[in-house]
C-alpha cells in the first residue's frame, strides 16, 4: 500500500489524520472537510500497520452516512476496507446483543420494537393499569421513558425522582413497559444502548473483549450525542484511550431530543492529555457568508473558539429581504428564483429554510401559483400531514355530512373510546336504516352502542350540528376556530407533552391561517364577481391543490425543508426564512440562555448552507392563530455588520431598530381605497411630536380601514403615543393591533 491517501489533505486534516496513540478531539467546522478526515485517518490507520481493517470501529448516527463513510474506506484501501466496522451506535449495540444478550436473561432471537409497536404496548399498559386518559398520554409515556433510558435511568430511578401524579403514573407505565418487553423477548430502540451499557458495565470481562477487539475508535458528530451514546464511548475507549471524536460545537441543534454539547465541550477534561485539531478551512461558502456566520455564533459563550477561513472570493453581500408580510415573503422569494432560472440555474440548486415547519404552507401556496416544482425534504407537504388532514375531514362533515369516510378518519380523534367493533356496529346500522352513518351519531339505541362510546358520538354529534347549523352566519376562519376547540385537538396534542406535538400543534394553527389568507384572497381577488368565502369554497381549493400536488413531481425542484433537517447539505442559493423575534429565535413560551445559544446554533447552520448566494427575509407581519402578529427583527440581525448586508424591501412596514425605513408608501395592499387620513409610526425620531396628535385623532368608535383586514371599527384603545393598542371589530372578528405596526386609514367618526 502507498500513502495516496495523504495527497489533497490540508495541513490541518493532515495532522489529524497522521495522529496515532492516544485521544484525538477534531474540531470540524462546516464544509470543511470532516467525513474526509475520518475515512483517510482509518486508512492511515491501516497502511501504518497500527492495526487491522476490522480492529477498527467507527459509529455515527445515520445508516447512510455509515454507509457513505464505507464506500470511502473502501475506494482508499480496497476490498480489505470492508472489515472495518462502520456504524450507527445503535446498529453497532444491536450487533453486540445478539451475541450476548443471554447473559442479561433474554433469547438472541429478541424482537426490536419500532415506535408503533412500543406505542400499542403502553396503551394497553395504561388501560390495564387503569390510569385516567392523558394522565399521561401514550405518546407522552413513551416520549419520557426514551428520555429516561438516554439518561440511563431505570424505571425504578424514574420513580425516585417521580414527584406529581403524571410522572408517578409514568413510573408505574415504565415499570410495566419494561417487564412486558422482556415477557416478549423484546427491546425498543432505546434498550440497544441502554442494554449494551448495562451488559458492559455487568461484565467486566465482556467490556474487556470489546477494548482489546477495538483498539481503535472513531465517533463521528460528536457533538449529537447524548448520556447513554457518552458513556457507551467511554466504556469503549478503556485505558488505551484511543479514541478520535470528529464535531463541531458550533453546530450543536439537537439538544431538545437528548443530545447534550457538554459532551464534545468537556472532551479534554474527560480524556486528558487529548490531542486537539481544528478544521477551520472551509471547501464550500464565500468570504462574505462565512463572515456573516461568524459574527452570529461567536456571540455564544458556550463553544470552542475557531473561526472558519476559505480561498474562495468575497461573493454577493448578504441580501436582507424586508417584507410586508408572509405572503410578500413567499412573493418575493419565488420571484428571486423565477429570476434565477431564468439564467439557466437548476431548481435544485435553491433551497428554503424555515425554524417551523407550519411555515412551509404559505411558501408551498406561493411556489405552487407560480408552477414551481418543489420538495419537501425530511417532512410532508402541508395539506399532507396527518394532523392537517384531520381538521380538513372534520371541516368537510361540516360542509357534507354525508361524507362517511370523513366521518371515519376522525371518529377516534380525538380519542373517543370509539373502537373497530364500535364502527362496524355504526355501518351496519346506517346500511340497514337506509341513511349516513352521520345521521346515527346521536342515535345510540338504533347502533346499539350504548354507555361511554354511546354518549361520546352524541357529544360529536352536538358539535358538528351545531356548526354547521352557523356556516352561513360566520366567517369560515371563525368557524375552524371554535371547531378545533370545540372537539379539543390542540388540547390532545398539549397533552402529549413532545416536540413533535409541538409541531404538529403549529400545523393546526396554520391551517387557520390558511382559511384566512383564502378569505383575503376572495376578498380582495373576486371582489368584482361578488363571490362570497365559503367554507365549502376552501375545502375546493384544497382539493384542486392536493391534486396539483399529485401531478407536479419533478426530479429537478426547489428543495424546502426545516433548519433541522438542512444540517449536512449545502446549496448554491439559500433562504433563511421567517428571521423574526419569536419565530427565529424560536420562543414558545420562555427561553434560558442554553436554548437561545442552540438557536443561535441553528442559525449558524442556516447560513452556512449556502454556498454563493444567501438571502435573509423576515415579515413585519405574520398571520398567527392568536390574531394578527407584528413581528420585529430576530435578534440575529443585529449581530450580522451592516457592511455584509444588502437590503431589499417588499411592502414593508417598518421597523424601530437599526433596519427602520420612512414611512411606507408602497403596499400593494393600500393602493384599494384613496386615503384619508394615514396614520403610521416608523420613523422614530419624529414619533414623539406627534404622540398628541394621534392620542386626539384615534378614538373609540372611528371606522378604519387596514391593509390586512379590511373596514373595521375601534371598540377599545390601550395605551397611548408609540404604545397605543386598538381592538377593532372586523368582519372577521375583533383584532388587537399596535399602531406603530399597522398603516391605518381613517374613514370616519
Amino acid at each position: 500500500m502507498t500513502k495516496d491517501h495523504l495527497q489533497g489533505l490540508n495541513p490541518a486534516q493532515r495532522e489529524a489524520v497522521c495522529h496515532l496513540d492516544g485521544p484525538l478531539l477534531v474540531l470540524a467546522g462546516a464544509g470543511s472537510g470532516k467525513t474526509r478526515v475520518i475515512t483517510h485517518r482509518i486508512a492511515h490507520l491501516v497502511v501504518e500497520r497500527v492495526v487491522r481493517a476490522d480492529q477498527i470501529l467507527g459509529v455515527t448516527f445515520t445508516n447512510k452516512a455509515a454507509g457513505e463513510m464505507k464506500e470511502r474506506v473502501v475506494s482508499l484501501l480496497g476490498p480489505v476496507g470492508r472489515f472495518t466496522w462502520l456504524s450507527t451506535f445503535h446498529s453497532f449495540c444491536a450487533r453486540l446483543l445478539r451475541s450476548h444478550i443471554e447473559m442479561l436473561g433474554y433469547k438472541r432471537s429478541f424482537t426490536i420494537y419500532d415506535e408503533a409497536d412500543s406505542k400499542a404496548l403502553i396503551k394497553r399498559i395504561i388501560k390495564d393499569l387503569g390510569i385516567p386518559e392523558n394522565q399521561p398520554s401514550p405518546a407522552g409515556a413513551k416520549s419520557a421513558i426514551s428520555r429516561s433510558k438516554d439518561k440511563l435511568l431505570s424505571a425504578e430511578d424514574y420513580m425516585k425522582s417521580a414527584n406529581d401524579f403524571i410522572s408517578q403514573n409514568v413510573a408505574r407505565i415504565y415499570e410495566q413497559y419494561q417487564s412486558q418487553l422482556k415477557k416478549n423477548n423484546a427491546l425498543d430502540f432505546d434498550d440497544l444502548i441502554f442494554s449494551a451499557i448495562i451488559l458492559l458495565d455487568k461484565f467486566p470481562e465482556l467490556l474487556a473483549l470489546y477494548q482489546n477487539k477495538f483498539p481503535y475508535l472513531l465517533v463521528d458528530e460528536y457533538q449529537d450525542t447524548n448520556y447513554a451514546q457518552y458513556r457507551l464511548v467511554k466504556l469503549l475507549a478503556g485505558e488505551k484511550k484511543n479514541i478520535c471524536v470528529v464535531g463541531d460545537d458550533d453546530q450543536a441543534i439537537y439538544g431538545w431530543r437528548g443530545a447534550d454539547i457538554r459532551n464534545i465541550l468537556d472532551f479534554e477534561s474527560d480524556f486528558p492529555g487529548c490531542k486537539v485539531v481544528k478544521l477551520e478551512q472551509n471547501y464550500r461558502s464565500t468570504r462574505i457568508i462565512l463572515d456573516a456566520a461568524w459574527e452570529v455564533i461567536r456571540k455564544n459563550i458556550n463553544r470552542k473558539p475557531k473561526k472558519l477561513f476559505t480561498n474562495i472570493s468575497a461573493g454577493n453581500r448578504v441580501t436582507l429581504m424586508m417584507c410586508g408580510d408572509d405572503r410578500d415573503e413567499s412573493e418575493a422569494i419565488t420571484g428571486k428564483i423565477q429570476l434565477d432560472i431564468s439564467d439557466d440555474k437548476c431548481l435544485s440548486d435553491f433551497a428554503v429554510l424555515y425554524r417551523t415547519h407550519s411555515q412551509s404552507r404559505v411558501l408551498e401556496d406561493a411556489l405552487r401559483d407560480k408552477g414551481i416544482p418543489y420538495v419537501i425534504i425530511g417532512g410532508t407537504r402541508f395539506y399532507e400531514r396527518k394532523e392537517v388532514k384531520d381538521v380538513i375531514a372534520y371541516l368537510r362533515l361540516l360542509v357534507n355530512p354525508a361524507d362517511t369516510e370523513s366521518l371515519l378518519r376522525i371518529i377516534n380523534v380525538p380519542r373517543r373510546k370509539v373502537g373497530k367493533t364500535s364502527v362496524e356496529k355504526l355501518l351496519k346500522a346506517a346500511q340497514k336504516e337506509n341513511v349516513s352513518a352521520y345521521e346515527l351519531l346521536d342515535k345510540p339505541e338504533i347502533t346499539g352502542l350504548k354507555g361511554k362510546t354511546g354518549n361520546e358520538l352524541k357529544k360529536l354529534y352536538e358539535i358538528l350540528n351545531d356548526l354547521s347549523a352557523k356556516l352561513d352566519k360566520l366567517a369560515p376562519d371563525d368557524i375552524t376556530k371554535r371547531l378545533i376547540d370545540k372537539i379539543g385537538y390542540l388540547k390532545m396534542l398539549e397533552n402529549e407533552a413532545s416536540p413533535e406535538a409541538d409541531v404538529r400543534a403549529d400545523n393546526v394553527k396554520e391551517l387557520v391561517n390558511a382559511v384566512e389568507a383564502y378569505m383575503f384572497r376572495i376578498e380582495e381577488e373576486e371582489a368584482e364577481e361578488d363571490i362570497e368565502p365559503s367554507l365549502a369554497g376552501f375545502l375546493e381549493e384544497v382539493a384542486l391543490l392536493s391534486e396539483v400536488n399529485n401531478q407536479s413531481d419533478n426530479d429537478d425542484a426547489v428543495m424546502m425543508m426545516s433548519l433541522h433537517a438542512a444540517k449536512g447539505l449545502e446549496f448554491e442559493t439559500v433562504f433563511l426564512t421567517g428571521m423574526e423575534q419569536g419565530l427565529f429565535p424560536l420562543i414558545r413560551n420562555s427561553i434560558i440562555k442554553d436554548e437561545i445559544e442552540e438557536e443561535r446554533r441553528l442559525c449558524y447552520v442556516g447560513i452556512t448552507r449556502a454556498k454563493s448566494k444567501l438571502y435573509l427575509s423576515l415579515a413585519g407581519f405574520r398571520r398567527r392563530y392568536d390574531g394578527p402578529n407584528f413581528a420585529m427583527p430576530s435578534c440575529f440581525l443585529d449581530d450580522i455588520p451592516e457592511k455584509l448586508i444588502e437590503i431589499e424591501r417588499f411592502n414593508h412596514y417598518g421597523y424601530n431598530d437599526r433596519w427602520s425605513v420612512q414611512k411606507n408608501t408602497n403596499s400593494h395592499h393600500n393602493n384599494k381605497h384613496r386615503r384619508k387620513k394615514h396614520i403610521s409610526h416608523h420613523d422614530n425620531d419624529h414619533y414623539d411630536k406627534e404622540d398628541d396628535a394621534v392620542d386626539d385623532v384615534l378614538k373609540v368608535g372611528m371606522v378604519v380601514s387596514h391593509a390586512k383586514f379590511g373596514v373595521g371599527k375601534v371598540i377599545n384603545r390601550e395605551g397611548s403615543g408609540e404604545d397605543m393598542i386598538l381592538e377593532i371589530r372586523f368582519k372577521t372578528g375583533a383584532k388587537k393591533i399596535m399602531i406603530k405596526y399597522a398603516a391605518l386609514e381613517i374613514l370616519g367618526a
